[in-house]
């Protein structure tokens, strides 16, 4: 079983890196570096220099959204997140190879093994709409929405395999206090698809250039989300104040502040700093951080049962 603990941790530790692949493709605007799916300007491994395109790579080109020419760094940043989305694929199927013959006796891990290997398919898939509808805002969400929800499923195949899951027994108002968290992170989280869809389409109109300027009318959507990131601080400091001497969640209630702390730091970053793309990615990593350690959270604990 040791074998199997460390390849599911392995696996939950590759999932974040897919979605930090997938942040920096977007900061580099490389999304369409490679045009056409599941190949890359025709060919299972993409050109180097432009001597290498197909004869009718004009149809390639003429998809893409900046200068329709070829940009090797653009190609290899998008081709390199596809590989990383192609090794998540194969650990999700080498995953569930080892959980089958465990399916008896930790048949929990194995059909949550079945169900993140599923997803993994499916966000791969929709990757190809992704390309198809040229980056279009609602995709991009959709396809980060699966990213984050994969996580979580391994998240729990991995508390599953450690005897984690539902082990902490606390006050129902914890989990209830947890939850509502979890609805302001959602929210906040929706808040900034609606930054990020306005940020793209100021930073395409200046033709990726000006990076300083992509928030400089402070868009409506951008001060909400600003001023949201308080609230969520301050919960989640209250709840970390709160349950202080709560001895098995409270260091969880301290990192999920601390994430939020960070993350409010990078966001600081990017608006006072003229959006430095090393900090896009970081902060929707730490976003996604949040998110995990929430759900955390919940799928460790059980309420107690009150005796009258």
């Amino acid at each position: 079983m040791r074998t199997i603990r460390r390849w599911v941790l392995a696996t939950f530790i590759l999932s974040f890196l897919v979605i930090i692949a997938g942040g920096v493709v977007r900061t580099t605007q490389s999304g369409m570096g490679c045009p056409d799916w599941p190949k890359c300007f025709g060919k299972w491994i993409p050109p180097t220099n432009a001597s290498e395109l197909p004869a009718d790579f004009e149809k390639y080109l003429s998809k893409q959204d900046i200068d329709h020419t070829f940009n090797v760094y653009h190609t290899w940043i998008e081709y390199f997140n596809r590989l990383l989305g192609v090794l998540l694929g194969l650990f999700a199927i080498i995953q569930m190879a080892l959980l089958f013959s465990k399916r008896g006796s930790e048949g929990r891990a194995y059909r949550l093994s079945l169900t993140f290997l599923v997803l993994v398919i499916l966000t791969g898939l929709f990757g190809a709409v992704v390309v198809k509808l040229n980056l279009a805002h609602f995709s991009i969400s959709v396809h980060l929405l699966f990213a984050i929800i994969l996580v979580q499923v391994q998240l729990a195949l991995l508390l599953s395999l450690n005897s984690k899951l539902s082990s902490l027994t606390v006050d129902a108002r914890v989990r209830k206090m947890a939850l509502l968290f979890l609805l302001l992170l959602f929210c906040q989280s929706v808040l900034g698809t609606m930054v990020r869809m306005y940020v793209d389409d100021v930073s395409k109109a200046l033709q990726y250039e000006q990076r300083e300027s992509w928030l400089a009318n402070d868009p409506l959507a951008f001060l909400i989300h600003r001023s949201f990131s308080w609230l969520l601080l301050a919960a989640a400091l209250f709840m970390a104040w709160y349950y202080r001497n709560l001895q098995p969640i409270k260091n969880k209630l301290f990192v999920l502040a601390a994430i939020i702390v960070l993350s409010m730091i990078t966001g600081i970053v990017l608006f006072y700093a003229g959006m430095p793309a090393a900090a896009q990615p970081l902060h929707l990593l730490l976003a996604s951080f949040a998110i995990t350690q929430t759900v955390s959270l919940l799928l460790q604990t059980k309420p107690s049962q009150i005796q009258n």
